[in-house]
């Protein structure tokens, strides 16, 4: 049986969060990361939450569950108050609390998994919900002041830093823009998570890594030993 199967928006969303588990595990061992969305074998790579909710609503996991110990379902809240997602980023009395934002958008997926799935896999559900973008979770790797911290304009951000760029351009990869989002690059962009010391130290500063980070502490997986 396999780790962890990843359902993400797109694939720079599983290069991130793969190298994240390998650094999160590195003191046992380097963990099997298995892309069940989007689809490995697709010629379209491409996701979108619109397949992420479409995945959980035909419950495609309990195939997904009997070879994987978990399922991460990611999803990026910039898209949390569209049509048909339709999580609300204000209260009555203003601004709602990241927390409780990130509490109320994965009660939105756990809509769709449905309360008797739920009581079936719940534990084995983990979730990675990027505040705004998960290229946000990259950010303390390449800006060491306030700038590690943003959670706003973040593949810009991160496509504008000149040591980032010069990384890439060594390697002939593409630099990353929002019409250019490429699994080496974003591989390459979140490399030193691979770290531990870095994820652990550095990956903290943004708030809803920090979130997945605790979530993960939470639960003191064991991997299994390989036969």
């Amino acid at each position: 049986m396999q780790d962890f199967a990843l359902v993400t928006e797109g694939v720079t969303d599983h290069a991130i969060i793969k190298n994240i588990l390998i650094g999160y595990f590195k003191e046992q061992r380097e963990p099997d990361v298995y892309r069940e969305l989007p689809n490995p074998q697709a010629k379209n790579r491409h996701g979108g939450w619109t397949l992420v909710i479409q995945y959980l609503k035909e419950k495609k996991f309990r195939q997904a569950l009997q070879m994987n110990r978990y399922i991460i379902v990611q999803v990026d809240t910039d898209v949390a108050e569209d049509a048909g997602f339709d999580v609300p980023k204000q209260g009555p009395d203003g601004p709602i609390s990241m927390d409780r934002f990130i509490a109320d958008v994965i009660d939105r997926l756990k809509f769709e998994i449905g309360s008797d799935d739920w009581a079936a896999y719940g534990e084995q559900f983990i979730f990675a919900i990027g505040v705004e973008q998960l290229d946000c979770w990259l950010l303390p790797l390449w800006f060491a002041d306030a700038k590690g911290k943003q959670i706003a304009n973040c593949t810009t951000r991160l496509g504008g830093c000149q040591k980032l760029r010069e990384k890439l351009t060594t390697k002939n990869y593409h630099w990353i823009t929002h019409d250019k989002k490429d699994y080496l690059s974003y591989d390459i962009a979140s490399r030193d998570y691979r770290k531990r010391d870095i994820l652990l130290i550095q990956g903290r500063r943004n708030p809803s890594l920090n979130v997945f980070l605790n979530d993960l502490d939470r639960r003191n997986i064991l991997l299994l030993p390989i036969d």
